[in-house]
């Protein structure tokens, strides 16, 4: 009897040992403490003797990544405000923090400009004077046409039923240039996260959202697009309209990138980063094996 009872202890004991030993071989580390993004994340990277660990960003919903050959990393995007990031292994914490990065606008505010630009490059050159002359002159002339009212009621209804003409040829063209650019538009809303809100086969438009706040854009290209003239053209309307929502100056940019652009066409393979700023603007380009890759950040 004494045996069976000495024999379960020791039993027990083994056992609690293992979990021991189970808990101290699960070790975890991070590469930092404190991140910056860059471009629109930061690359948050450690090792584990786990097959997976957790993250969690503040209170939100945690995820989980595969741990390979010993190393794990997980992308956190970038936020007005610090953030604290839990990472789990077995029984194992690390917190660590993302620092805060400045956004570049206003999504709704930034949306609604882009999208007037791009449906304004559609339009008649014509049109597109007529329309920044209204734009510019509206309330004077409805001043003007109220004190010729007054002199000439007959004269000023007159002049009224034109600039009323007018107006509706110049809204059924505008109707015109925002079914040819639909494609091209922004969406006026963006849920928080990182997502493509242009898609095409030239270019590709990704935005990180959060809280209303547009933190980085990136324009993506595939290289063998710009070796065709159809390929830079879109690019290069896309870039500019960007760069000029962004209060940046798009010839100077641009300008800058020619070499980046020459790199394109003759080696695909490069991938040389380069920083250009613009108005508190930055601009970073790179490459992967067939895309070009830029981002606009603060």
């Amino acid at each position: 009897m004494a045996q069976k009872i000495m024999k379960k202890r020791l039993l027990g004991a083994l056992g609690f040992l293992a979990v021991i030993l189970a808990g101290c071989s699960t070790s975890l580390t991070t590469n930092k403490t404190t991140y910056h993004p860059t471009a629109l994340t930061a690359v948050i990277k450690g090792d584990a003797k786990t097959k997976q660990v957790t993250y969690q960003v503040a209170d939100h919903a945690k995820h989980q990544v595969a741990v390979n050959a010993g190393t794990y990393f997980f992308q956190v995007p970038a936020a007005p405000t610090d953030q604290k990031v839990t990472v789990t292994a077995g029984h194992q914490h690390k917190t660590v923090t993302v620092k805060a990065t400045k956004s570049l606008a206003n999504y709704q505010t930034f949306a609604k400009q882009y999208n007037q630009m791009v449906i304004g490059s559609y339009l008649p050159s014509k049109a597109q004077k007529q329309l920044q002359t209204a734009q510019k002159t509206q309330a004077q002339t409805k001043q003007k046409l109220a004190a010729l009212a007054k002199r000439d009621p007959a004269a000023a209804a007159t002049v009224a039923k034109q600039q009323q003409a007018a107006a509706q040829k110049l809204q059924g063209q505008l109707a015109t240039a925002k079914r040819q650019a639909k494609d091209q538009l922004l969406p006026t809303t963006a849920k928080n996260g990182i997502h493509n809100l242009i898609s095409t086969k030239d270019t590709v438009v990704r935005a990180n959202v959060q809280d209303k706040h547009l933190m980085g854009l990136a324009l993506i290209v595939p290289t063998k697009q710009m070796k065709t003239k159809t390929g830079q053209r879109h690019f290069g309307t896309t870039f500019a309209l960007l760069g000029s929502t962004l209060k940046a100056n798009p010839q100077y940019v641009i300008k800058k990138f020619e070499k980046v652009l020459k790199d394109a066409k003759s080696n695909s393979s490069s991938t040389k980063t380069k920083t250009i700023r613009s108005n508190n603007i930055r601009f970073n380009t790179g490459f992967s094996t067939d895309h070009l890759y830029i981002y606009m950040t603060k």
